[in-house]
């Protein structure tokens, strides 16, 4: 998905924004086969997301972390990446790499997202070959997990903002409305995939027993110019970035807990009691079965995202951004208040709903805005007037993204509080519920939508 600069052997990758006179020349309509390969990077970013949110927070919890830290280990990348994701989009709207602009940074935090994970599923292992003393076992347990975590996190949300701009600065409109579903269809496939792999019972099966389980502005960038681009964002931007992180924050209460709440409230398992115990296997079980809810989530996400293209022309989407809230929120709603395995294993298919529709629409209507300001040059171009430069899409889908780590921020440092209060983790669906409702109301009055 690049092209040809002209010259032989050298290859850059433009905007849309550098091509041509106004800005009006369109890249070249992309193959499917092209555009599902760079959809495979999203497969494999939340496959290895989906094994993240499946077992962080019970393999923390079996290393010994105390339930006061409970959400805490969710916070450190997300600050990190909201302060610095913005960064990361401008650098690579100038970046001149012979790679390209985005390919770098995508290559690079691939590589970290791996050696996080590694860290953080393994952890336990290796301090236990190291260290012999009960409490500094524990200690650095924890210390390895949560840096493995930290590392992970602050990859895998880094990436998103390159993955998207690459798709936008070398597609025309149509391709990337086909490039975004094709994401949704890839990143349900691949959290189905890693869902799938963490429901079923490796302990009972000889490669488990073999491998273990789980549970072992070329123009400087000054901070100056970062604000200036960020304050200047139109108010219609802002209101698409506000109603991005109501829906992270609610997807993200329910999603990061839910194997656990899953083991604790459906199941009435123990995360803390010994590992050969009849409290702890029950919650083990239970983590299992979230895992095949989750699953059911990736999977009906992929099948809601290939369905959307056909609901777009009677409901808009604006009918399907609310669509989205409204069932996660009624489902997590119901979940909270009467939690059953079954009840609980149905609704996780309106969990894809949200997570396609987070996924996809607003990205739609960052490709809108930006079509029509390319639009209005173009016509100001034709009068004679001033040719205004057209925003960046690398710090717009930064931007964007930046939405996730400070939803993940409030649900870092707020459940772990409403938890240690309420005594209970079903306040968690509880809360992403509510949210969820409150960003109906926000979608339908504020968002701005185009014809």
């Amino acid at each position: 998905m690049g092209d040809s600069s002209g010259q032989p052997g050298i290859h850059t990758y433009k905007s849309l924004a550098e091509e041509g006179p106004f800005g009006s020349v369109e890249p070249p309509k992309r193959p499917t086969g092209s555009l599902v390969m760079h959809s495979m990077a999203m497969f494999g970013r939340e496959f290895c997301y989906a094994v993240e949110a499946a077992y962080v927070t019970p393999v923390l919890l079996s290393v010994g972390l105390p339930k006061s830290l409970y959400s805490m280990v969710w916070l450190l990348s997300p600050i990190l990446g909201f302060l610095l994701q913005p960064v990361v989009g401008l650098a690579s709207d100038h970046c001149r790499a012979r790679w390209g602009r985005r390919r770098p940074y995508i290559l690079t935090l691939g590589v970290v997202m791996l050696l996080g994970m590694a860290m953080y599923l393994n952890g336990d292992a290796i301090v236990s070959a190291l260290i012999a003393d009960p409490r500094m076992k524990l200690i650095w347990a924890i210390s390895i997990t949560m840096i493995g975590v930290v590392l992970f996190d602050f990859a895998a949300d880094f990436i998103d903002g390159p993955i998207k701009a690459y798709l936008f600065d070398v597609c025309t409109h149509r391709d990337k409305e086909r490039g975004l579903h094709y994401h949704a269809l890839f990143t349900g496939l691949g959290g189905a995939l890693g869902y799938l792999l963490g429901a079923i019972d490796w302990a009972h099966l000889e490669l488990g027993r073999l491998l273990g389980t789980e549970f072992q502005t070329r123009r400087t960038m000054t901070t100056k110019s970062l604000l200036r681009a960020l304050m200047s964002m139109p108010p219609h931007y802002r209101c698409l970035c506000i109603s991005h992180l109501i829906g992270w924050t609610a997807f993200l209460s329910n999603m990061l807990f839910f194997t656990d709440f899953m083991g604790q409230i459906v199941y009435h398992g123990d995360p803390y009691g010994a590992h050969n115990s009849t409290e702890f296997l029950i919650y083990q079980r239970g983590v299992e079965v979230g895992c095949w809810g989750l699953c059911i989530n990736s999977v009906f996400s992929s099948l809601y995202s290939y369905f959307q293209k056909a609901l777009v022309p009677y409901i808009g989407l604006k009918g399907l951004y609310f669509m989205g809230y409204l069932l996660f929120g009624l489902g997590t709603g119901v979940i909270g208040l009467f939690p059953n395995v079954y009840s609980t294993l149905v609704i996780c298919t309106l969990f894809g709903v949200m997570s396609s529709t987070l996924y996809t629409v607003p990205f739609n209507l960052i490709t809108a805005y930006h079509r029509e300001e390319q639009e209005k040059q173009r016509q100001q171009a034709r009068g004679g007037g001033p040719d205004g430069s057209v925003r960046g899409q690398g710090v717009d889908c930064a931007t964007l993204t930046c939405m996730v780590q400070l939803a993940q921020i409030l649900v870092g440092g707020g459940l772990g509080l409403l938890v240690n209060t309420a005594g209970s983790v079903v306040v968690v669906v509880i809360t992403a519920s509510a949210v969820a409702l409150i960003g109906c109301c926000f979608v339908a009055l504020f968002v701005r939508y185009m014809d």
